[in-house]
């Protein structure tokens, strides 16, 4: 009797404390897998959002790459700047950032003379400059009015315009436009270039400045270009400028460096001859 009352109780007890372990337990996984099952439907809807949205992204890049005015434009400027680059650029340095370009440039300038800078805008490559230099007079020349002329697609007259002068330590700067402080500049410094950065983007600008420091630019003298190839209509500007500039003084130069996927060519002056033709 007593053993199967206890037997009775044994199994009572093992029912409750399987109820007891197992209800909690089966709850608790039932409701793990409801959490991931919400889990994955929401990760297989942003899978087909992403799918879509990169079938839209690739459907509008497939069709600037057909009908994109300025995206054609900026290709084939790539390519004749490709072209360019094999026939005159074999030997110089291919750099793809800016300011690795730029100070390399810096550092291939080691003869005695000043730091010159045409275009400062909001300072940033100056600041480099004087970083660099920081013994050497270094000027910006700007009118910080912006463009004086229409340049290119988007860039019109006024563009780059800042309110006021960056702050640029170690840096004097020239305010006006270039044909009007270049020439009192120039009787005030006597030294010669040996560091010249055009950022002048345009023809005229470019003309301007080249014209003016003719004779101070000496065998060792580095120029940096900063719109010199690579956007549409670059053949215009300030490579166009550099070019008419070499055949009418008679200048050798080296080429030292450009940038890959931007519009930089650095360059190191070996001779500046007697003028050819009309100045």
């Amino acid at each position: 009797m007593r053993r199967r009352v206890r037997e009775v109780l044994r199994r009572k007890l093992g029912a409750a404390m399987q109820e007891y372990v197992t209800d909690p337990l089966l709850a608790r996984m039932t409701a793990d897998l409801e959490a991931t099952r919400r889990a994955l439907h929401e990760q297989r809807r942003a899978v087909e959002e992403a799918k879509d949205e990169l079938a839209r992204a690739m459907h509008a890049w497939e069709r600037r790459q057909r009908r994109d005015l300025l995206t054609v434009g900026d290709v084939e400027a790539a390519r004749s700047s490709a072209a360019f680059c094999r026939a005159r650029l074999d030997r110089a340095t291919a750099y793809f950032a800016k300011h690795d370009l730029l100070a390399a440039a810096l550092d291939a300038a080691t003869i005695d003379g000043v730091f010159l800078e045409f275009g400062v805008a909001t300072g940033g490559t100056l600041r480099q400059i004087t970083a660099h230099a920081p013994e050497a007079s270094c000027y910006g020349f700007d009118s910080f009015d912006g463009l004086p002329e229409h340049w290119r697609m988007g860039f019109g007259a006024g563009a780059f315009a800042t309110e006021g002068l960056p702050d640029v330590p170690g840096a004097e700067f020239v305010v006006g436009w270039f044909d009007q402080t270049l020439p009192g500049f120039l009787d005030r410094e006597p030294r010669d270039v040996a560091f010249l950065h055009l950022d002048a983007d345009l023809y005229s600008s470019t003309v301007t400045v080249l014209a003016a420091l003719v004779g101070r630019l000496r065998p060792g003298t580095v120029v940096v270009f900063d719109e010199y190839f690579n956007y549409p209509g670059w053949e215009d500007h300030e490579h166009k400028a550099w070019e008419e500039f070499v055949a009418r003084h008679d200048v050798e130069f080296e080429y030292l460096g450009f940038t890959a996927d931007d519009e930089q060519v650095s360059v190191r002056i070996l001779s500046v001859g007697t003028p050819v033709g009309p100045a």
